[in-house]
């Protein structure tokens, strides 16, 4: 039941992602994702909407930021990996003097 679960979201994203497809081939001067970023020629006209260039640069910078925390993470996580390895591999191979508390 889990498996079909799993199967059946990634079918509703291909869906998704197909009827994206299908809407922009359409009509490619519209915005994509309508309602997320409302662009206009006149950059007095509202506070809220912004001109061509502005939505360019705020997507290059939203994906510029999404791009390092992915790879802040990524080091992260090898760095992390690599310290547990070393760790695990000296215990593995520690002395008989250290393990038994002797007189030293």
């Amino acid at each position: 039941m889990k498996r079909l679960g799993i199967v059946l979201a990634l079918l509703v994203i291909l869906i998704a992602g197909g009827a994206l497809t299908a809407r922009n081939a359409s009509a490619p001067n519209t915005n994509p994702l309508p309602g997320l970023i409302r662009s206009t020629n006149n950059p007095e006209a509202s506070v809220m909407e912004m001109t061509g260039w502005q939505a360019e640069q705020f997507f290059l910078a939203v994906g510029f930021i999404l791009f390092n925390l992915v790879g802040i993470t990524v080091t992260i996580t090898v760095v992390m990996w690599l310290l547990d390895r070393q760790v695990r591999r000296a215990k593995a191979t520690e002395s008989p003097i250290m393990t038994t508390g002797g007189d030293a």
